[in-house]
């Protein structure tokens, strides 16, 4: 994963010059002119080194530098000073920057410098996300500690609102890679873990379904309301309501939502009375909401309310290093789950599953184990158990193919373009439908399809509906 830098410099050349520099060095970088936007940003997130200018338009470099090490004392900073700024340099030393550098930059000692910056604070920043994620999880067995950067930036997130209560949150990031899990992990490590977490998937539910489930209902207020029903905000009521899939609730139950949001209050379907409730309201998307925003399917509105706070979760083929974990913490729990004897994994199937891309991320690796565990006995899982249930279920040789074919001159014999493509529609038909969860209007969504064309192709490559 590569280092966050932050660049804080009132100038905007400067900024301009070290985030070029450094980009091209390979690290990420996020520039800021003033120190107030700096802090509110490390609120949210923790770079990995800070280069920071010692006069700021709104604060000095050192007071930047004093509220940054009580929060991240494991931070590496270097200070930017002007020549005539020397004594004050000293005194940022004193408060613990790492090192500092004088204007005009000499780029190969900033280099340098910043080389041995993450080099020597590499054992206190493990050390720091450790402790930090020992702590986010006590009490908490189901969530496996993560090796990712990214991971870790999403669990400091995590526990600096745990302390807080009201904050809205969008948890975005493809299917099966665990948005429920860290929704479910920010209400456990919440002042609320003792109310209730209840959740909803807003693409299972008809318009006029998700909307009684929601906000609840009047005795009498449609054909079948015999009786009065509670929604789950008023009993998620002190707790969190988790809302799946967000990005296909329909506008019209969006305008309600987003209503409760700015007072939290709201009516049953067809009531009168306001009712009032404290809740936390947390989001999941595996849809490009922005994108949404801009086609004018998700109110831009609502988009801003929701994300106050935004988690992005990589898929599980960009952190290879938390595979085998995983794997093994899935492996014990359904060896236990079904009196099996496993114990470890063996070396070839931990290469295995490495290598393997997993575009069904968490999910998919789960329900791997969960049937390897099941129909397989031993001590150790072998590759030869996962290679029996054809593991991803995916085409491989046909992208290769497909991009030999470009990338190489044709061959004299030429290649079949129509079959070729047909079985290129039909992977990404198969693909697209798993993803979906056997729901037919999303999969065709993914593919730029509507239903129709996409049942059209289902019974032309044979593709059979899930039971």
């Amino acid at each position: 994963m590569k280092p966050v830098v932050l660049v804080i410099d009132d100038e905007q050349a400067i900024r301009l010059f070290l985030e070029a520099t450094l980009v091209d060095e390979g690290y990420i970088v996020v520039p800021f002119g003033d120190g107030a936007s700096t802090l509110d940003w490390l609120q949210r997130s923790v770079p990995d080194l800070v280069l920071l200018d010692l006069m700021l338009p709104d604060m000095s470099g050192i007071e930047v530098l004093d509220s940054l090490k009580k929060i991240y004392p494991h931070v590496p900073v270097v200070m930017i000073t002007a020549y005539s700024q020397t004594d004050t340099a000293v005194q940022a030393m004193k408060l613990d920057a790492f090192d500092y550098v004088s204007k005009p930059i000499e780029l190969d000692r900033l280099l340098k410098v910043v080389v041995r910056a993450l080099e020597e604070t590499s054992d206190a920043r493990e050390r720091f996300q450790h402790v930090n994620q020992n702590d986010l999880f006590r009490g908490v067995s189901d969530v496996v500690p993560s090796r990712s950067e990214e991971m870790h930036r999403i669990y400091d997130t995590v526990r600096k609102i745990s302390g807080g209560s009201a904050t809205t949150v969008l948890i975005e990031g493809e299917s099966g890679v665990g948005k429920d899990v860290v929704a479910n992990l920010i209400h456990r490590t919440s002042q609320r873990s003792d109310y209730p977490f209840l959740e909803v998937n807003c693409a299972a539910l008809p318009e006029a379904l998700l909307e009684s489930e929601l906000f609840g209902h009047e005795k009498g207020a449609f054909t079948d309301a015999v009786n009065q029903k509670l929604g789950l905000l008023e009993l998620a009521h002190s707790g969190t309501l988790f809302l799946d899939e967000i990005g296909e609730m329909p506008l019209s139950v969006q305008v309600k939502l987003l209503r409760v949001l700015e007072k939290m209050s709201f009516r049953r379907v067809g009531g009168m009375e306001e009712i009032t409730v404290d809740v936390r309201i947390i989001a999941a998307t595996n849809r490009n909401l922005l994108a949404q925003v801009r086609a004018g399917e998700f109110r831009e509105d609502l988009y801003y309310r929701l994300k106050v706070i935004d988690l992005s979760v990589p898929p599980l083929r960009s952190r290879p290093m938390d595979i085998v974990p995983l794997a093994e913490y899935f492996l014990r729990l359904y060896a236990q789950k079904f009196g099996k004897n496993f114990k470890e994994i063996s070396p070839e199937a931990r290469t295995t599953l490495e290598n393997y891309s997993w575009p069904g991320n968490i999910r998919e690796l789960r329900n791997l184990f969960e049937r390897c565990v099941l129909l397989e006995d031993g001590t150790v899982l072998k590759l030869e158990h996962m290679r029996d249930l054809n593991l991803g279920d995916v085409n491989h040789e046909l992208p290769i193919r497909i991009q030999e074919s470009l990338v190489n001159p044709l061959p004299s014999q030429g290649v079949q373009l129509e079959g070729m493509v047909e079985e290129l529609e039909k992977a990404l038909m198969e693909k697209a439908y798993l993803t979906a969860r056997g729901n037919q209007s999303k999969a065709a969504r993914l593919l730029g399809l509507n239903r129709d064309k996409f049942r059209y192709r289902m019974k032309l490559y044979g593709i059979k509906e899930n039971p």
